[in-house]
């Protein structure tokens, strides 16, 4: 995302392209620990290329066999695919795959994406197949999870030989106190994403073009194919949903069973996705404080009002003054700002958060590091869990051109920070992307997808990192779109930790059957 006046202020997910915090992004809060499981009953996978007509020079590609492995009860390949899908080269890239099969009688596949940009599908799949969909659908599809490429398994990219100059990179506070916003301040940004964007070309080359949402998409569809399934079924979250439209954009007539659940509208510019996101986070933040200050153990006090303005003077403190934990680190409001950001996904997290506050103001940071580091996937010893930071930043950088102009930025900022006013000041500052090698290759615009099958969006009235006025545009502008509405906290709402019948049987329903709701709904 982007660096405000001291370190990384990022909160992310989905589309925001300032830094990283989904959502989009926004990745998700961790999952449970994943249930028990037995050994596959299948023997050996009975899907294979549909065989259809494609593209000259894409034949090796959609008749390829695949090699499917057994891995714990689950399925895992390798699939090659073009490095760019449009034609500039003819490199290949790999993709990594895992199909947790059917339970039962199988009726076909369910595509799934987590999110990010970053997150490992292929992961989430082998760790947690029976947490991401209702038994009833998992018994009679194969659940099946990809690294997108440049993630995890697929072929990644990279930005640093040793993690410790990624990890100086989020955390370290500037040299110098310039005025926030001020050219020396967003110049000192400018010089931050040049780092990042020199890094990231130096250890990754050409690839770091073709990373992009719409290269992603298309390898969904080489997906499709080689499950023998004739359409795509897919269940996409938080960033998943812009992958799963961009896939109705490209790929219209090969829509299947497609919910998108906190969407991203995809015709949001860099700034317009940010300032939705800050006015999200703002919403959510202020829910929270709502049901603290209820509580024995809230570390805010008097009105919310006044609650509000403690913490953003408890940021603006910590800006001026950051606190030594015990490692040596200083935490300053740019991670004590993603600490709390963090903690908004879900109304679950919220006990979390108390104590995080609570610990700050009484001048421990330790507790709000944790957070932060768990939120980026940072190893006590500064290394990294995977290179999501790093697809998250690069996919975003390549999905939406970015504000470069100080001006504007500045311009920006007052816009954010009107609709933002305790969190805004966090969302404001130059894009990483500002220094990128490449230029953008995804125009943001609206999707209609004419003659697809039935979109069901969902929506969540309170979600932080894709507010819900962008599933409600989404639902809109997709010309088979069906909207439902959740009166809910948190970030992604079907088949969540708390059940909603009103949201999981109607999806239920058409995955297993085909049948749409006729008319958007209200839970």
């Amino acid at each position: 995302m982007h660096r405000p006046r001291r370190g990384l202020a990022a909160i992310a997910a989905a589309a925001a392209t300032l830094v990283a915090l989904t959502g989009c992004v926004i990745l998700p809060p961790p999952l449970p620990d994943a249930p028990p499981t037995s050994p596959s009953t299948v023997s050996e996978p009975t899907w294979g290329p549909t065989g259809e007509d494609v593209a000259p020079g894409l034949e090796q590609y959609y008749g390829q066999d695949v090699d499917w492995q057994a891995c714990g009860p689950n399925w895992c390949g390798t699939v090659a695919a073009p490095m760019d899908w449009f034609g500039s080269t003819d490199d290949e890239i790999e993709l990594a795959v895992t199909v947790a099969p059917a339970t039962g009688e199988r009726q076909g596949a369910i595509l799934y994406n987590p999110g990010g940009p970053g997150a490992s599908g292929a992961d989430y799949v082998m760790q947690y197949a029976d947490y991401l969909m209702h038994p009833d659908v998992r018994e009679h599809y194969d659940l099946v999870g990809f690294d997108p490429r440049g993630v995890g398994g697929s072929t990644p990219i990279s930005c640093y030989d040793d993690p410790r100059e990624l990890y100086d990179w989020l955390w370290e506070i500037p040299p110098g106190d310039p005025e926030p916003l001020s050219d020396a301040d967003l110049q000192q940004q400018l010089e931050s994403a040049q780092w990042l964007a020199d890094a990231c070309l130096e250890h990754t080359g050409a690839y770091l073009e073709f990373v992009g949402t719409e290269q992603v998409a298309s390898d969904m569809d080489l997906l499709r194919a080689l499950l023998g399934e004739d359409k795509l079924n897919y269940l996409g979250v938080s960033y998943g949903t812009l992958i799963g439209s961009t896939y109705a954009d490209l790929f219209p007539e090969n829509v299947g069973r497609m919910v998108l659940d906190a969407a991203v509208a995809p015709d949001r510019s860099d700034f317009e996705g940010t300032l939705y996101q800050a006015a999200g986070f703002e919403l959510a933040y202020g829910n929270f404080v709502a049901d603290c200050l209820q509580r024995g153990d809230c570390p805010l006090s008097g009105t919310q009002e006044e609650a509000l303005a403690q913490t953003r003077a408890l940021l603006d403190r910590l800006d001026a003054d950051p606190i030594e934990v015990a490692d040596g680190r200083q935490l300053g409001s740019s991670a004590f700002f993603v600490a709390v950001a963090a903690n908004l996904y879900s109304d679950l997290q919220w006990e979390t958060l108390r104590q995080v506050i609570a610990d700050v103001l009484a001048g421990r940071g330790e507790s709000a590091y944790a957070e932060a580091d768990a939120y980026y996937g940072v190893r006590p010893d500064g290394s990294f869990e995977d290179n999501s930071l790093e697809a998250l930043i690069a996919v975003n950088c390549l999905d939406a051109p970015a504000v470069t102009d100080f001006d504007q930025v500045r311009a920006n900022a007052a816009e954010i920070m009107a609709v933002a006013p305790t969190l805004g000041p966090d969302f404001v500052g130059l894009s990483s992307c500002a220094a990128w090698p490449f230029e953008a290759t995804r125009e943001p615009h609206a999707i209609t997808a004419p003659g697809a099958d039935p979109i069901i969006v969902i929506g969540g009235r309170n979600d932080p990192a894709t507010p819900y006025q962008q599933a409600v545009d989404l639902a809109a502008m997709l010309e088979s779109g069906v909207l439902i509405s959740v009166d809910a906290e948190g970030h992604g709402q079907y088949y969540a930790p708390m059940p909603n019948p009103c949201v999981d049987e109607p999806v239920n329903e058409y995955f297993l059957t085909g049948v749409a709701p006729p008319a958007d709904l209200d839970c």
